[in-house]
């Protein structure tokens, strides 16, 4: 089963917040450090207390007043881990104002004389051996080298022996210590329901040496539990999304838009106990003594997770009003909009608790789908509105294993790509394909940050580096959480493709002149996905190399950074927890790399080439605007003529009616003058047709040979038609643009 580390922390008996982070305990004069006798104490360090820390009373309210405590002695290396047992799970009791009534107490929590099931901890089981007929005083022995201290605490639950019978109980086992710790697990919960998760608190393994004799042992407390939250934005140009029109799927179908919704934000799990209701939690510590001091999970918390009782689906409820926007341009007055830009993004649930739902980690991913209806209205006081259906997100498992003690927001970006329908018998899917933002963001741990940005197409896109800070919208050259030193982290790239991490994106199969996937720069920084998308399906040139630049139709640039992009990993190096991601283990694929030491600011396009079979590509025509006041050429360049006396040499090749349109051709129209002996001709676009009306003339588009060079001083030549081309192919891509900033 897959193991969860924490992520090492400041040693104080402090609590991370779950709803507050500005809390940074009593400042209490008992709360300093003593070392009058020799008493082993425990306590807490305000100098080591951050403001993402609870302390003080308040980390003793959410720790039930309790928590109990294994510890043993040695010298290291010769016992390793140490051996010697001092405390053989004492629970230690908070007593406020109690600090100073004994040797054992400078921070009002005290362990001598306590005694488990009796008042005030009568609901605490006893899980000493019963030989330890008594909790005595502890003495710091200068003989030894170190001390070894692990606790946990069941908060404001009922501490069980091993099975919990009441929805308020949790049940625990008794801690191992010592040669024990080596044979997992150390020790185990059972959890009823997420409310006992959320009320489940461990330590790592918490190292004193002889230098730190005297002073209160200071320990930090993790909750087992994970929080998850979701919220939407748009950037659709000239258009808003109206909030109220937003509805989700709780089902995964294809074209089922008229059941299976409702307005709670809801994620859907092909696995059916992702979205685990209650569950046995075992902890271990599998990598303690002087042997793995170099690791980074040394003397780190390891924790599985045995789902019991679960569903497919986690509902998140209903989308924030607090966080709907007004009209931004002539949009419906009065009415409410979903947030424009990430900072603003509208999230589902209650504000109370920053829109985060408590769940149980999940020892395995699963791809996790967001589906959702809603209309988009014109921001330009037409009142125009559509109604897109069925839209679809799917977040990779690579970043769906929920661990304990972090906190994952996802977020969704609505863009001007779709892939949802806009009629409602879901036969043509939509605009163009949807982009999501799925973020991840640190629970407790600010140096434990995870940001995955997903684009949703077929397939979609997940791009992820580590330290980024999602709320500026970028990716960043130097580290952008608060590690330090702040060293550069390179941005990991994966593609889902039918349900499952893709693993071709390096490959050339001779139906493509191009690798699967590559990057490019862009020239414009504020393109989008469908931009690139059209750039790449009508280009200026043909079809090159992987090195080969390309320039749409369009006019957008792509300057190929094929150099900076390794398209063979299959490890992401740093996860949110600083451990590598082994994609093997999180559902297989293969990620790409984007070199972020060598590339410079700017916005990119990350492409996944997903064409099956050879691509057609075909040599397009398109007219050649003129100004319409000054008749002349808008823009200057070479371009193809035919002049109305070539049309007319061709007017007995008049298209049949119904016939099939033939791309390789061109297609005009002839209509008789009043003087009944001149023609007017007008040129006929066939993009998008599959059939012909009779009586159109066609014109064999390698029959179109003469060019003419012209100026924005020029002005069209008399029955002239002036042609640019570019080449048109059928290819597939799916593309996630990325800005990097310096």
């Amino acid at each position: 089963m897959k193991k969860y580390y924490f992520i090492a922390a400041l040693a104080a008996l402090a609590l991370a917040s779950c709803t507050n982070d500005d809390f940074i305990g009593d400042n209490s004069p008992n709360a300093v450090e003593n070392v009058d006798n020799g008493a082993i104490k425990f306590g807490f360090s305000m100098q080591n207390v951050t403001r993402a820390d609870i302390a003080g009373s308040e980390a003793a309210k959410l720790l039930g007043y309790n928590f109990y405590v294994a510890g043993t002695k040695g010298t290291e290396p010769e016992t390793s881990p140490t051996k010697q047992v001092v405390f053989d799970n004492y629970l230690v009791h908070y007593e406020a104002n109690s600090a100073g009534t004994q040797d054992d107490n400078t921070a009002n929590w005290e362990y001598v004389g306590v005694v488990p099931g009796t008042a005030p901890t009568e609901n605490y089981v006893k899980l000493s051996p019963a030989a330890v007929t008594a909790q005595t005083i502890k003495f710091w022995d200068y003989s030894q080298a170190q001390y070894d201290f692990l606790a946990f605490s069941t908060g404001t639950f009922k501490a069980v022996d091993g099975t919990s019978a009441d929805d308020d109980e949790i049940g625990v086992t008794a801690m191992k210590y010592g040669a024990g710790l080596t044979t997992p697990p150390a020790y185990t919960f059972d959890l009823p329901s997420v409310s006992a998760l959320e009320n489940t608190f461990i330590t790592d393994i918490t190292e004193v040496k002889k230098e730190n004799y005297g002073k209160e042992v200071t320990l930090k407390f993790k909750n087992l539990g994970a929080k998850v939250r979701v919220a939407l934005y748009e950037t659709v140009p000239g258009y808003s999304v109206k909030a109220e029109s937003v509805k989700f799927y709780t089902e995964d179908g294809t074209t089922d838009f008229n059941d299976d919704k409702g307005v709670a934000a809801a994620l859907i799990s092909a696995n059916t106990s992702s979205f685990a209701s209650k569950g046995q939690v075992a902890v271990s510590f599998p990598n303690i003594g002087t042997d793995n001091e170099s690791n980074n999970n040394y003397n780190k918390a390891a924790v599985n997770v045995t789902a019991t009782g679960g569903d497919t689906k986690k509902t998140f409820g209903e989308l924030a009003s607090e966080k709907f926007k007004t009209a931004e341009g002539s949009e419906t007055a009065g009415a409410k909009y979903l947030g424009r830009t990430l900072p603003d993004a509208t999230f589902a649930g209650n504000a109370y608790y920053n829109y985060y739902t408590s769940v149980f980690p999940v020892s395995t991913g699963s791809p996790l789908t967001l589906r959702v209806d809603y209309t988009l209205v014109s921001t330009d006081g037409s009142g125009e509105e559509i109604e897109v259906l069925g839209a679809k997100a799917v977040v990779p498992s690579t970043y769906t294993e929920w661990q304990p003690n972090y906190a994952y927001t996802y977020i969704f970006k609505i863009s001007d790509n779709t892939n949802g329908w806009t009629d409602p018998d879901g036969v043509t899917a939509g605009l163009f394909p949807i982009t999501f933002d799925a973020v991840v963001a640190a629970f407790t741990d600010a140096n434990a940050e995870q940001t995955t940005v997903t684009t949703v197409a077929a397939p979609s896109i997940t791009t992820y580096q580590q330290s980024h800070a999602y709320t500026t919208n970028e990716y960043s050259k130097t580290a952008t959480g608060p590690r330090t030193p702040a060293t550069i982290k390179d941005v990991y790239v994966q593609v889902m493709k039918d349900g499952a991490l893709v693993t071709d994106l390096n490959s050339q199969d001779g139906s493509s002149k191009y690798d699967k996937s590559f990057l490019f720069k862009l020239s414009k920084a504020t393109a989008t996905e469908a931009e690139v998308m059209d750039a790449l399906e009508k280009r200026a040139a043909q079809i090159g190399t992987p090195e080969d630049d390309v320039t749409g139709r369009n006019g957008l640039g792509l300057t190929n950074e094929y150099a900076n992009l390794d398209n063979t990993v299959d490890e992401i190096v740093n996860g949110v927890d600083d451990n590598p991601i082994d994609l093997e283990t999180t559902g297989g694929g293969k990620a790409a790399k984007l070199d972020m030491t060598n590339l410079t600011a700017g916005t990119y396009a990350y492409v996944y080439d997903w064409t099956t079979g050879a691509k057609t590509e075909i040599k397009e025509f398109q007219p050649v605007a003129t100004d319409p006041t000054t008749r002349k050429f808008t823009t200057a360049g070479t371009y193809y003529t035919v002049a109305t006396s070539v049309i007319d040499g061709a007017a007995t090749s008049t298209t049949a009616a119904d016939e099939a349109v033939n791309h390789a051709n061109l297609y005009f129209t002839r209509t008789l003058n009043s003087d009944g002996i001149t023609y007017t001709y007008s040129y006929v676009s066939v993009a998008g047709k599959s059939t012909l009306p009779a009586g159109l003339i066609k014109i064999a588009k390698t029959s179109v040979t003469t060019t003419q060079a012209v100026t924005t001083s020029d002005s069209p030549a008399a029955n002239t038609f002036y042609f640019d081309t570019y080449f048109s192919n059928d290819g597939k891509y799916a593309v996630k643009v990325i800005k990097i900033v310096a």
